[in-house]
């Protein structure tokens, strides 16, 4: 596979991962991106490299905001979960004390 097939598969793949909501397998192909920019740096890039680049970089920005998107959802979840936690919690430190009470 020549570079502007591997920019194309990485940028498919990531794509894939995220819409399977793949965490795993996100990191992996966001380090294979990595490795493939540390391999073309300094080199010079024909037109159409660039523009399999280009393409990657929108790629990856997309799929940044998403994770960003879903990360932030979680901790609201969590902290939601923590909340009802503690209340719960609460509640049955105080229901017990009535009991002892009876």
């Amino acid at each position: 596979m020549d570079d502007i097939q591997v920019m194309r598969f990485l940028a498919r793949s990531l794509e894939h991962a995220a819409s399977q909501h793949d965490w795993p397998k996100m990191q992996e192909v966001d380090a294979q991106i990595a490795g493939l920019l540390t391999s073309l740096k300094g080199q010079a890039l024909s037109a159409d490299k660039r523009d399999a680049l280009a393409a990657l970089q929108q790629t990856h920005t997309r799929v940044s905001q998403f994770c960003q998107v879903q990360s932030e959802a979680l901790e609201k979840q969590i902290a939601r979960t923590r909340r009802n936690q503690e209340g719960a919690t609460a509640y049955a430190l105080f229901s017990g004390e009535e009991d002892f009470g009876q």
